[in-house]
């Protein structure tokens, strides 16, 4: 049996068409609207490409942390295409 992928498009594709309606992102909302299990290494690939972030600590209402991200936009005109 193949294996399907679920998103037909990579995702940092995804990531970036969310960063163009939403301005920031939190690892659980990336991974029950995406799958994508590790946001940070996803971020790291971004910043790579030339895209800035922000990260925020914040606390649930469990007191557990989280960091958000926050799309700060790209360096140059090559890492927005």
């Amino acid at each position: 049996m193949a294996f399907t992928p679920v998103m037909s498009r990579p995702q940092l594709d995804w990531l970036l068409a969310h960063f163009k309606k939403h301005a920031s992102i939190s690892a659980q909302e990336a991974s029950s609207m995406f799958r994508i299990r590790s946001l940070s290494r996803r971020i790291n690939d971004l910043e790579e490409l030339g895209h800035r972030f922000a990260r925020e600590k914040k606390y649930d209402t469990t007191g557990q942390m989280y960091v958000r991200y926050h799309y700060l936009g790209a360096k140059d005109q090559k890492a927005a295409a």
